[in-house]
């Protein structure tokens, strides 16, 4: 009985992240955030959709030379909203991604419409 006590919070807890990761279809291989219905979708354990047009910046923090001399990277994703409010995230980015370079995500960001900024750590 005690076991099935201890455990009930941690059930409870995974289907709940299941049941936020399937609300989203463009979620698989789809690096740090997606796009979907007209929001921003940053792409960590629980979804974290912002809506475009509350967006005012999107700040892209990596080192360039794990970019260059490794197949994986760490990066900060900071975003901006027009109240003031921030939300960040680390990402730890693979080349298999959709997009997966910084770069690819600055271009995505940009052709939304979203000011991004891209800063060498």
């Amino acid at each position: 009985m005690l076991t099935f006590i201890l455990f009930v919070p941690m059930l409870v807890l995974l289907g709940y992240f299941i049941y936020s990761r399937s609300k989203f279809k463009n979620k698989s291989n789809a690096g740090a955030f997606f796009f979907e219905n007209d929001s921003l979708v940053l792409n960590t354990g629980i979804p974290y959709p912002i809506p475009l047009n509350e967006i005012e910046c999107v700040e892209l923090k990596y080192n360039p030379w794990e970019l260059e001399h490794k197949m994986s990277y760490s990066m900060a994703i900071k975003v901006t909203k027009k109240d003031g409010k921030t939300k960040q995230v680390f990402y730890k980015g693979y080349r298999t991604a959709k997009l997966a370079l910084p770069s690819d995500m600055k271009m995505a960001l940009e052709d939304k419409g979203i000011r991004c900024v891209m800063v060498d750590k």
